[in-house]
């Protein structure tokens, strides 16, 4: 699946990586590397179109101001291959850029996943997934748990990653949020 996502400014791209680097570490969870930026994403999906892509971001990009994004506290998508993430918050603001990139792209991409629809969204950074398992998870949680993860932050961009079936994700391009507020 590929993905319309922001990547995370600093000094929050850093912490992130370094989490990642701990739940390898300590409990052996590397299955977030095959999309190794940390990032949250707006949409995701099988086949962008690129000539689309490009100028749907660029549009994107000249309307959007930079975004205050806040987060609040760790999370769990829960089912056969269970997600450990940091929930971010879904304000107004954050909601109408979301619709802005979803009916802007939606003839961009075949394949668009109903998860990342307007009604189902619930925009997270992801900290571990394809292989939390019984065994690893309640470490894992136990150990993030005493972490503090409201933070603050400015989103300055639309950035595309494309990550092919088997294979290591890769940023292809990535557009500035430069819109007035």
């Amino acid at each position: 699946m590929d993905g319309l996502v922001s990547l995370l400014p600093e000094p929050y791209y850093d912490r992130v990586e370094k989490i990642w680097q701990e739940l390898e570490t300590r409990f052996g969870l590397t299955g977030i590397q095959v999309t190794p930026y940390p990032h949250f994403s707006w949409q995701i999906g099988e086949d962008y179109s690129m000539d689309l892509l490009a100028e749907a971001a660029r549009e994107v990009g000249a309307a959007t101001p930079p975004l205050p994004v806040t987060t609040a506290g760790l999370g769990l998508f829960t089912g056969a291959n269970p997600v450990i993430y940091i929930s971010v918050v879904k304000t107004p603001a954050l909601v109408a850029v979301h619709r802005l990139i979803w009916q802007r792209f939606e003839h961009v991409c075949q394949g668009v996943s109903p998860l990342y629809s307007p009604d189902l969204w619930m925009p997270h950074i992801s900290l571990a997934y394809e292989d939390v398992t019984p065994e690893n998870i309640g470490a894992a949680m136990r150990w993030l748990a005493f972490q503090d993860f409201t933070w603050e932050m400015k989103i300055d961009n639309i950035s595309y990653i494309c990550e092919p079936s088997g294979t290591i994700g890769s940023q292809q391009c990535s557009y500035g949020f430069c819109g007035e507020p």
